[in-house]
């Protein structure tokens, strides 16, 4: 997971450098510009903070620097200069190739790293004045001038073992030492006796001291002017310039201190001479035309994703859909024609046509992450208000749904959440009053379940008394008191329009208006919701969405002069089935395979007209712990729907939630199977059905 999110760093953080490099290109026909300025800062700090969270030390601590100079920028204590942007064009460079590499382990991309950073470091100490002669396209020139006075010295100290009894503590001569320039103390050991001959008032620990520093020999042998009849010193002067601990050295010091032995002055002079020859050859590439290895990995590199406008990406699934509806047209044409190879490569197109379909639309696919910042903001900034204290849970952000889905799917969580805030979690005193700690919590969870996105919102709030549903369903009218109703049903209420458990009106809820809505969004999408709750413990409010709207995997069956498709993902088999075996059913209920069956004759939820058959097909769709047979006239197969909104006039019946144009040009009502599964027999269906068509 944390790769997921490195990679997506990654590609932001290239959005933030072309950004910075656009800001950078208007900054030099504008340096006055106050706004490109900020700009240009915003993009480091983001660079500088995401580094950090994701491992990009190296990137992390580069622009730290770059940004330092900006901030001085933005302050107007420094001025903008063809010097700045040409630095900082060099500096771009360098953070493309620290996002393409990461952490830098090559000893020469450490070493330009190390001279870029002590240009831009004595660009920042100068006050913006670029030294006379300074090539500003060249890192190594900079990084010289900066070393330039300073030598690098070993130093070997052995102190006598009587030292310590003359009331001189060595490690006080060390930090004199470091006050003079840039060191590196190493021990060592080797002269430590055996602990039967030990004597606790002697010393018996060697020292050796690489020293970069400006101060004369002479500064650094006054050092040890108390000590010099009592100790073995040696002082060589071993390079020029500014002493960094750069892989090669780092690895002499660690083998001296694993092998107590001390370093040699002409190993490490030559060693450093080494260094030198490396970064002199390394200006001259970059004098030649720049970092001739970091041109190689950027016209290697490949774009491993791009960025598309949303409309772009809707024009793609619509054609898409297109050319499934075309597909299918060219399957019924081959199948009339009799032709083998034009029903061959019907068979191919429509092989190719899935496979685009399943393309396209994981590409129309987004995580809910993008999502969710709105809602943890909602959350916070309610429960500061009410004052109330809340914390929200996230799990399952990296699900992915349509973007469509998720543009609807917004206003009904934001809804739930505001109910959750407001009905649901109690205030501090009355939750320590039941013995519940102060802080509430909200939890978010997302997963998947089969061709469906499930998402829970729950609290531990005060939860859902039925018992007051039902009395103030009673009172508003929406049920009779003789109306005998499951909990499930009771619960359901809360989703009717003008239905509020709030007796006052607040800024936040209980206006009568809310959950109603949530419902009616989450059917707009084939979605439904369902609500659980306990009294003292909380509510649960759970969504359940397809994963796309416009093209599903159906079977189409025939039933009177009539198609209609169910989606696949809702049924569980298909039975042949005897007339008699209906005739012997009570209460349209049907025994299979020992289990009682309810089943829907669709012939008859549909007003078709009723004819008598010997063989029926029923076609089982289940959803959670519910089954529902539907009997149809005839299976004709499996068929890639295309689902199209419907008109005005159809638009509120219940159970259908499209239509989907056939290869033949004729037209098949998509079959919304869990809304038929709540209406638990064909006589409810009916009645509601036989009421919405004369409204």
């Amino acid at each position: 997971m944390i790769d997921k999110f490195k990679a997506k760093f990654v590609e932001e953080s290239l959005d933030n450098v072309n950004d910075l490099e656009e800001a950078l290109f208007a900054l030099e026909n504008d340096m006055q510009s106050k706004d490109l300025i900020e700009r240009i800062f915003r993009a480091m700090h983001s660079l500088k903070g995401g580094g950090a969270m994701f491992g990009f030390n190296h990137l992390s601590e580069f622009t730290h620097h770059l940004e330092s100079i900006f901030d001085q920028v933005r302050n107007d204590k420094l001025e903008v200069t063809q010097d700045l942007v040409s630095l900082t064009f060099t500096a771009v460079d360098e953070i493309k190739y620290l996002l393409e590499k990461g952490d830098l382990t090559d000893n020469e991309d450490l070493d330009e790293f190390h001279q870029l950073m002590d240009r831009i470091q004595t660009f920042l100490q100068s006050g913006g004045k670029a030294s006379k002669g300074t090539d500003h396209d060249s890192s190594e020139k900079g990084a010289t001038e900066t070393g330039s006075g300073e030598k690098i010295y070993l130093i070997s100290f052995v102190p006598g073992e009587n030292l310590l009894q003359n009331g001189t503590n060595p490690l006080f001569l060390l930090d004199d030492l470091h006050a003079l320039g840039n060191g590196q103390s190493i021990v060592y050991t080797h002269k430590i006796p055996g602990f039967d001959v030990l004597d606790p008032k002697n010393i018996y620990c060697v020292w050796q001291i690489l020293l970069s520093t400006s101060e004369s020999l002479n500064e650094i042998k006054d050092v040890f002017i108390f000590v010099e009849d009592e100790c073995e010193l040696s002082i060589e002067e071993v390079g020029s310039g500014p002493l960094k601990i750069l892989p090669p050295v780092e690895q002499m010091i660690a083998d001296a201190r694993n092998s107590n032995k001390l370093i040699k002055g002409d190993d490490l002079k030559s060693l450093l001479n080494n260094i030198d020859q490396k970064k002199a050859g390394g200006a001259s590439k970059n004098n030649n035309g720049g970092r001739k290895k970091q041109k190689s990995q950027i016209k290697e590199h490949k774009i491993s994703s791009i960025r598309v406008a949303s409309k772009k990406i809707d024009e793609l699934v619509n054609l898409v859909s297109e050319l499934v509806t075309t597909q299918a047209q060219l399957s019924v044409y081959a199948e009339k024609s009799g032709d083998i190879d034009i029903l061959a490569l019907a068979e191919n197109v429509q092989k190719l046509s899935k496979q685009l379909r399943d393309n396209a639309f994981e590409i129309s696919l987004i995580p809910m992450q993008s999502e969710l910042m709105r809602f943890q903001r909602l959350v916070r900034d309610l429960s500061k208000e009410l004052g109330k204290e809340i914390e929200f849970v996230i799990e399952g952000g990296d699900i992915e749904l349509d973007k469509n889905i998720i543009e609807h799917l917004t206003d009904p969580l934001l809804h739930i959440l505001r109910n959750s805030v407001d009905h649901g979690i109690e205030n501090p005193d009355d939750r320590v009053a039941v013995g519940k700690s102060p802080k509430g919590n909200i939890y978010f969870k997302a997963y998947y379940e089969g061709a469906n996105v499930m998402i829970e919102v729950t609290d531990d709030g005060k939860g859902i008394d039925v018992k007051d549903i039902r009395l103030k369903a009673i009172r508003k009218g929406l049920i009779q008191e003789s109306d005998e109703l499951s909990r499930k049903e009771i619960l359901d209420l809360v989703f009717m329009s003008g239905f509020s458990t709030r007796e006052t009106v607040s800024d936040v809820s209980g206006r009568g208006v809310g959950m109603d809505v949530v419902r009616k969004k989450i059917s707009e999408i084939r979605g439904e919701v369902t609500i659980d709750s306990e009294v003292g413990k909380g509510t649960t409010i759970t969504l359940r969405l397809p994963l796309t709207l416009s093209i599903i995997d159906g079977l189409l069956v025939k039933v009177g002069q009539n198609k209609y498709v169910v989606p696949i993902s809702a049924i569980e088999k298909i039975y042949s089935l005897d007339r008699t075996q209906l005739k012997d059913s009570f209460n349209k209920v049907v025994i299979l395979e020992q289990e009682q069956i309810p089943y829907v004759d669709v012939r008859e939820a549909f007003n078709e007209e009723i004819e008598e058959s010997q063989n029926i097909q029923m076609v089982l769709i289940r959803h959670e712990n519910k089954k529902l047979g539907l009997l149809v006239d005839e299976v004709l197969g499996e068929h890639q729907t295309v689902v199209k909104p419907m008109g005005r006039y159809l638009q509120r019946h219940q159970v259908i939630s499209g239509a989907s144009v056939l290869g033949d040009g004729s037209i098949a009502m998509v079959i919304d199977s869990n809304r038929l599964l709540q209406l638990n027999s064909a006589g409810k269906y009916r009645e509601r059905n036989n009421k919405m068509t004369k409204e």
